[in-house]
């Protein structure tokens, strides 16, 4: 038990760790249901974040996140060594390939989002620094996913589990594992329509010393990223990956 302990504060918290999640979005009821507070706390608590805009409610009375804590996300973010160190090379390599680029890294069994760069497109995707996802369906998770020892590669999936988001989403453990041992043996991996239909993206790891501690992606409309060009680009983001990480630390 921690020696300070404010029971409002405390709930609060956990409705903005329930709230969070991508997946879905969750009534006064439901995270009442949930977490097993009283309605009454549930809607107090979401009244006093909402007029804060730390959450937000949509019209048929589901909360979300707000704009607040997305801010307070990006003051923290800004302060992180590692964006600060990659933001150039992230916006050189936007530049050179035309397409968004991401910067993750693996916290709590997701991937979190730290950094997007994006060229002026009519395309947007709507990716942003602070979102966390499954780590199963994007490149940027599974080519972090690739380098963790066995044992913590199966204490992630049972953990986390292997949820479809599309019907290319893989969810099989066996079937993850044997594309993670790929991906490693090739240096990037693909994401082809995994987590949304239209969609696609390729991400390469970034070290520090010898240790895969985050990962850039590209991501593009499937009618503009074809993987015709495939080798090319997987060249431009290895060396930007290459760059990261050499001011990281990174063993040569």
């Amino acid at each position: 038990m921690a020696k300070y302990n404010v029971p409002a504060l405390e709930k609060a918290i956990s409705i903005l760790n329930l709230i969070a999640s991508p997946e879905r979005k969750y009534t006064v009821t439901e995270i009442h249901k949930t977490l097993d507070i009283s309605k009454t706390t549930v809607f107090s608590i979401l009244k006093v974040l909402e007029t804060h805009d730390i959450v937000k409610k949509n019209e048929k009375g589901e909360y979300k996140i707000g704009v607040k804590l997305y801010e307070l996300g990006m003051a923290y973010i800004s302060e992180v060594d590692m964006v600060k160190i990659a933001r150039p090379y992230l916006n050189k390599l936007m530049n050179k390939t035309g397409y968004t680029v991401h910067l993750g890294v693996l916290d709590e069994g997701e991937v979190l989002y730290v950094d997007k760069v994006e060229p002026n497109s009519f395309i947007r995707f709507s990716t942003f620094p602070g979102l966390r996802t499954d780590f199963h369906i994007t490149s940027l998770g599974k080519v972090i996913a690739a380098y963790l020892k066995e044992e913590e590669l199966e204490q992630l999936i049972d953990q986390k589990g292997l949820t479809r988001h599309t019907d290319r989403t893989i969810t099989d453990s066996s079937k993850l594992k044997h594309s993670l041992q790929q991906i490693r043996e090739k240096g990037y991996a693909l994401e082809d329509e995994e987590e949304e239909i239209g969609v696609r993206c390729i991400g390469v790891p970034v070290f520090n010393g010898d240790k895969v501690v985050a990962s850039i992606s590209i991501v593009g409309h499937t009618s503009m990223l074809t993987f015709t060009n495939l080798d090319e680009l997987v060249k431009e983001l290895q060396q930007t990956a290459m760059a990261v990480s050499k001011e990281l630390g990174a063993v040569t």
